[in-house]
């Protein structure tokens, strides 16, 4: 049995509210150098944390302190 091909209807739109991420010519100058500015924020905190954790290693206990032999 064949089921009738319906001419009338219209695809369903997938995203019909359009795309999540603005196309990159919409982004204003100002936006694109705020975005900029965050990240440079960002990795430079992420660098000084880094530099802290690895500046000296931790100090290695003597034999004696930890467990008494």
């Amino acid at each position: 049995m064949c089921l009738p091909r319906v001419r009338d209807e219209e695809p369903a739109q997938v995203y019909p509210e359009g795309p999540r991420h603005p196309h990159p010519s919409q982004i204003t100058t100002r936006q694109s150098a705020d975005k900029r500015i965050i990240y440079m924020r960002n990795l430079r905190k992420e660098k000084r944390k880094l530099n802290k954790q690895f500046m000296r290693p931790a100090p290695m206990p003597e034999p004696g302190l930890l467990w008494p032999s």
